[in-house]
């Protein structure tokens, strides 16, 4: 074995093309005493895909984190073994218990790097086109968080599982109706497609198009100065809302203001 001077080495894997896989990372893998995989037949047919050669392979993944970490601890303390994380896909701690050993680690003084790699969030959030300067990433979509996600000022990052999207995308019509967004999947493999657009077409495209394949989802920062007209006018609306139709009443204020009658609208709808 080389010599390594880490005792946990955290190496990203392909999210799709194996070419994608660094030099480094492989050389790692091959010299380390044990590789912890999310799912060890997932990184065994990788691995064996690449010809790397692993010493030793054991399972790290949400259901068995607590247990595992005092045993890398003793095994990296006691018996002097040198280590790497792996999940199935991407980089290790993004929606994953990683972070559980590298809390361990500086609890226990143990020295551990990182391994740069692909990761879908980045890779989706480059292929957007959308702002990003600023950004926030929250794993797997939860609808119950939409209405405040949709205030942060911030390009917005989720993923989502294909049965999922359609439903997904019909809760987020109230809360981002008029926002761009951006939908990637399949990153980096034969099939890599990224649609764009408003919820209207996406979910139109996807009705017409079965989705398949892992789904990355970026949004468009909300826009505090059309906000902030909105907000203006709700008096107003409280003041005429039941006395006229919501579609009336959007394009009369849609006059007023000069505003979008569809943000008028949608307004009213998630507020009133």
């Amino acid at each position: 074995m080389s010599l390594l001077d880490r005792n946990l080495y955290i190496v990203s894997t392909p999210i799709g093309n194996v070419k994608d896989f660094s030099p480094r990372g492989i050389e790692v893998l091959e010299n380390v005493d044990i590789v912890l995989c999310e799912d060890t037949r997932v990184s065994l047919r990788l691995f064996n895909r690449l010809g790397i050669r692993i010493h030793k392979l054991a399972v790290y993944n949400d259901h068995n984190a607590m247990a595992v970490v005092p045993k890398v601890v003793e095994a990296i303390k006691k018996d002097h073994k040198k280590l790497a994380l792996v999940t199935d896909a991407g980089t290790p701690t993004i929606s994953d218990p990683g972070y559980r050993l590298i809390n361990a680690c500086l609890e226990n003084d143990i020295k551990y790097t990182v391994i740069p790699g692909a990761c879908a969030a980045i890779a989706a959030l480059t292929l957007s086109g959308l702002p990003s300067d600023k950004f926030l990433f929250c794993g797997f979509a939860d609808p119950k968080k939409f209405d405040k996600l949709a205030r942060e000022e911030a390009t917005i990052i989720l993923y989502e599982a294909p049965h999922r999207l359609l439903s997904t995308l019909k809760k987020m019509e109230k809360y981002f109706g008029d926002r761009v967004i951006s939908i990637s999947r399949e990153i980096t493999k034969i099939f890599e497609e990224t649609v764009r657009g408003d919820l209207c077409f996406l979910l139109d495209h996807f009705e017409k198009n079965s989705p398949r394949g892992e789904f990355v989802l970026v949004i468009s920062p909300r826009n505090p100065a059309i906000d902030d007209e909105l907000e203006a006018l709700d008096p107003l609306i409280r003041r005429l809302i039941g006395r006229i139709q919501n579609d009336e009443l959007s394009r009369i204020l849609a006059e007023f203001s000069g505003l979008s009658k569809n943000k008028i609208y949608r307004y009213i709808y998630k507020k009133h």
